[in-house]
């Protein structure tokens, strides 16, 4: 008799505790300041295939840019057909819609539903939890609404909201004649009612009488703030993928019931994809994935392998998706539920070999980011379980696209990184690998295929391909224009010397006119921008182009030279003028502020619950010259706080002039270059072990629990710990100013 896993732990409660004793003996560390996830709330079936012989394999991950269509080509004409595609997860709803059937069975709950619906996400059920879906919403109108009337509705909402959106971004508020002409211009909305206890005005649906936004009154009679309803969450959705559906799923007395999706595939393309495949196509969600998507992971010789466990020949094939980075709606996994799923697999593996399908690297292998800060973000448990088993023979995965297209070996197995990059400029990483008829890697091979710009430039022409360039890559006119300019000039040499310029585009800041500049001077590389070429485009340059150029070569400069100087002088206002600030926060919503006046020495700060002092505070500081160092600390102190002050930012200045060894402009690197590392126990824990997802977690915690007393004062100390940090920097700069030489 077959033993399935649901028969080792056979209730939630056995699973938390077991959970609950892993993380405590092994991985009782940053995890708690997570809200953690379980990967083990469904335990997985195993379905088992008959196989003899080599198993071949084509694995990918993160295809988040580069066109599927792309990839179906590349299978249709491959010579020798895979037996088996694996995807390693993230961006799974570019693949597949939701099934029909469930949606229909979804929506149908809400037929006849008695509260004030117009517009909600769709929930779906799986028997023990419910998901709610990122792109997916039900819009009930009255009935024998058609599908053109209701599109047309949902474009108009966007539009209206579009144009609210607008004016509180310009001026930071919505003035009550704003609002006047845009309530005339769209006739099916009106303000309908003031709650004055609160100042909150509802703008509604004269047709439905349903709330569409709710607006904030301030004591000016201005809206300065909005509050959030589903309008709001199909608004951001569009922005991100301005593409709309919608289907009719039924009508009830009253009402009629639609499908509003946004950005989603009209076909199942990892159906598409399962058929060049002798078994099919295994995939998983990543971290960025809502666990909805999970339902999208379906189709003919489609397996969603988190939940399902294959066994083809020798191998049994386990997954693991999301994440333990802290980071995305998955990816807060415990390394204690990681660890007791791959515990399952050993277990039930036997005498077969283990393949792993991990969204998440192990720790210390191919799983270095960039994105947040430099940092190691792989899972621990999967690490320790490779290096405890003998008979693991390989792990794809994914996640960490700046180690895609690489493999490395730990122990017995094979370590493959499957992702790619997600700049339209990169190509795709797809991995040929091949088990021996005992389940041994016996090889790897690469393939890449097109860009997304390299797909536009091959198959369009003329004033379609120039639209694309800015529509699906964001290049201004001018820019598409220089691009197709320098296509024409170089052809197909270009594209494959393209992720290079691209990255000295993007590494140090040169307009794209600069790079094919460069590229004339045969330039590829950083290391082949010698001080000959730099003069020569420099004069080949004007205006804002010819300060960028400068600004580019001096980072050039600090990454080769092992000096400190300033190109120019950096305007430092007199000490006493200075108030340092540094705000903690999470997307656009502040946290923590911080001031250090650096007259008086006063260091003060103030939680998002206490802006009213805040406001108290700075209403003394009006004479004074805020230093921040980049991100959004100036944009958060004037939303949040309502303050207008003079600021300066200094990181601007150190990137345009500081030239110094340093591999990039973080305030760590900065102040260690240039003030010397500190060792002791203040600013090992509060700055140099509290990296960006560290912070941002803390952040995340406090605003879901603000009674959070470790979690506040864990942020309240790298918040000064970053403020002295910024203070000693200063001082620093202010000695070369005068001419004072660093020593290193």
């Amino acid at each position: 008799m077959e033993v399935k896993p649901s028969q080792l732990i056979k209730n939630a409660e056995e699973i938390r505790r077991a959970e609950k004793a892993l993380n405590e003996l092994y991985y009782d560390n940053k995890e708690k300041m997570m809200i953690l996830q379980t990967c083990n709330q469904h335990l997985p079936k195993i379905k088992k295939k008959t196989h003899r012989g080599q198993l071949k394999i084509l694995a990918f991950s993160d295809y988040r840019t580069q066109r599927i269509d792309e990839l179906i080509h590349f299978l249709k004409h491959l010579e020798e057909k895979p037996d088996l595609i694996i995807y390693a997860g993230d961006d799974v709803d570019r693949f597949a819609p939701l099934p029909e059937k469930l949606l229909r069975e979804e929506i149908q709950k809400y037929f006849r539903y008695t509260d004030n619906l117009e517009l909600m996400s769709v929930v779906i059920s799986d028997g023990r939890s419910s998901y709610s879906s990122r792109y997916d919403y039900i819009l009930r109108l009255p009935k024998n609404t058609d599908e053109d009337k209701a599109k047309s509705r949902i474009f108009e909402i966007i539009e209206f909201i579009d144009k609210i959106y607008n004016k509180l971004c310009e001026n930071k508020k919505l003035l009550k004649e704003d609002l006047g002409e845009l309530i005339a211009k769209y006739s099916t909305f009106q303000l309908m009612r003031k709650r004055t206890e609160v100042g909150i005005t509802e703008i509604v649906d004269s047709s439905m009488g349903t709330t569409i936004i709710f607006l904030r009154e301030d004591a000016s009679g201005s809206y300065s703030h909005y509050l959030r309803l589903g309008y709001f969450d199909l608004y951001e959705s569009f922005k991100l993928k301005p593409s709309i559906n919608v289907k009719k799923f039924g009508e009830d007395r009253d009402y009629s019931y639609f499908h509003v999706s946004v950005g989603e595939p009209k076909r199942n393309l990892f159906e598409e994809l399962a058929s060049y495949a002798k078994y099919g196509l295994l995939a998983i969600i990543g971290n960025d994935n809502n666990f909805a998507d999970r339902f999208r992971i379906y189709g003919k010789k489609v397996y969603e392998i988190h939940n399902t466990w294959i066994e083809i020949g020798s191998v049994l094939i386990i997954g693991i998706e999301g994440s333990t980075c802290g980071m995305g709606p998955s990816g807060n996994y415990s390394e204690g539920s990681v660890r007791l799923r791959l515990e399952l697999a050993r277990k039930f593996s036997g005498d077969k070999k283990l393949l792993i399908v991990s969204h998440s690297p192990p720790r210390g292998v191919l799983d270095r980011a960039m994105r947040f800060g430099e940092a190691s973000v792989g899972s621990l448990a999967l690490r320790d379980f490779l290096e405890e088993s003998k008979n693991i023979t390989l792990v794809v995965c994914g996640h960490v696209h700046r180690c895609g297209g690489k493999n490395e070996k730990i122990n017995n197995a094979t370590i493959v990184n499957v992702s790619s990059h997600d700049d339209p400029f990169s190509r795709a990483n797809l991995a040929w690998i091949v088990l021996d008829w005992n389940g041994e890697v016996k090889e790897i091979k690469w393939f890449k295929l097109p860009s997304l710009v390299e797909t536009i430039l091959k198959e369009y022409k003329g004033e379609e391909r120039s639209l694309l360039l800015q529509k699906e890559i964001g290049l201004s006119k001018n820019e598409a224009i220089t691009l197709v300019i320098a296509y024409h000039k170089h052809g197909n040499r270009l594209l494959e010397d393209l992720p290079e310029l691209a990255n000295i585009k993007y590494r140090y800041g040169f307009w794209w006119s600069s790079v094919f500049k460069l590229y004339d001077y045969g330039v590829k590389t950083p290391e082949s921008i010698t001080k000959t070429v730099y003069e020569k485009i420099l004069r080949d340059s004007s205006g804002l182009e010819k300060i960028q150029v400068e600004k580019a070569y001096i980072k050039i400069l600090r990454e080769r030279e092992k000096g400190i100087y300033l190109f120019s002088p950096i305007p430092i206002p007199d000490l006493e003028r200075i108030v340092i600030f540094d705000t903690e926060y999470s997307g656009s919503t502040g946290v923590l502020y911080g001031f250090l006046d650096i007259e008086s020495g006063e260091f003060k700060q103030f939680w998002f619950d206490e802006k009213p002092k805040a406001k108290e505070y700075l209403q003394n500081k009006l004479n004074k010259i805020f230093v921040h160092w980049g991100g959004s600390d100036k944009f958060i102190l004037q939303k949040d706080l309502c303050f207008q002050v003079s600021t300066l930012d200094l990181l601007y200045f150190v990137q345009k002039s500081l030239i110094a060894p340093i591999s990039s402009a973080t305030l760590r690197e900065v102040h260690d270059v240039l003030y010397g590392v500190l060792e002791d126990e203040f600013w090992k824990h509060s700055f140099y072990e509290m990296d960006g997802f560290y912070k941002l977690m803390l952040c995340n915690r406090i605003l879901r629990e603000p009674s959070d007393a470790e979690a506040r004062e864990k942020l309240a100390s790298a918040n000064k710990a970053d403020i002295l940090a910024l203070k000693h920097i200063i001082e620093k700069i202010g000695q070369i100013n005068s001419g004072i030489e660093l020593k290193m």
